[in-house]
């Protein structure tokens, strides 16, 4: 998922910090500051533009610093290569996910309704950026492929989507006899594999898919018969929760 491009690019780096003594709520940035913050932002703005028209792939360093009017010099002198550039998009796309979780996931309605919200609005945010998105995305999977572990922006989904779910046990519209640890990495796998499909399929119907997705995730989450108080549980208590 990638943020909308009219925002993606604008760059929220703090500022060098000032020298000792100095109170940093009140210490304005210099005029060096403020243009070399300005021709960075001018630089990653150029890159995004270009990277949406014709892809990250064949976008050259040379081509940014001709679209943002600088010479490759001052370029290198913000970023070390296009790759940096992309590294900054996926940092901003772990921002944009996190405070897109944080808006969903704390809205008022069932684990279900939430979910799919969820849902859409990644697809509607992606799509929108379609080229960026398959980019910046291709590098958060390489950023997991790379390190052997979960990919960040998936290890935090985690933890809120579980929370949600042990909620959604409690007020019992979730089943409770899987835990919800599994149950949110169930839930955030199937929606991973669907995008991951929508990366590497041309004309691959994302939104279509992710409805179709959140529809058997909402089924399959839905509280079993034996949940009801006095049921009989499938999975031992051991299993369980706490």
């Amino acid at each position: 998922m990638v943020s909308d491009p009219s925002t993606l690019g604008q760059s929220h780096e703090p500022s060098q910090r000032p020298a000792s003594g100095q109170d940093d709520a009140h210490r304005k940035p210099g005029r060096r500051e403020r243009r070399s913050q300005e021709l960075r932002d001018r630089i990653y703005q150029a890159a995004q533009a270009l990277f949406l028209e014709h892809g990250f792939a064949a976008t050259t360093v040379n081509q940014i610093a001709e679209a943002a009017d600088v010479a490759q010099a001052t370029f290198f002198n913000h970023f070390q290569s296009k790759a940096a550039i992309l590294g900054a998009m996926t940092e901003e796309v772990f921002a944009r996910l996190e405070s897109l979780m944080a808006e969903v996931l704390s809205q008022p309605g069932t684990p279900q309704e939430r979910i799919r919200s969820f849902a859409r609005r990644v697809a509607d945010e992606t799509l929108a950026v379609r080229g960026l998105a398959k980019d910046v995305l291709l590098e958060l999977h390489q950023i997991g492929m790379q390190s052997g572990d979960v990919a960040p922006h998936l290890a935090g989904m985690r933890e809120p989507f579980a929370r949600m779910l042990r909620e959604g046990q409690r007020e019992q519209t979730v089943r409770d006899d899987l835990d919800a640890e599994f149950l949110a990495e169930f839930v955030i796998g199937a929606l991973n594999t669907t995008v991951a499909n929508w990366l590497i399929q041309t004309d691959y119907p994302l939104a279509v898919r992710l409805d179709q997705a959140v529809s058997l995730l909402v089924e399959s989450i839905e509280p079993r018969p034996d949940d009801s108080p006095g049921g009989s549980s499938p999975i031992p208590d051991s299993h369980r929760e706490s």
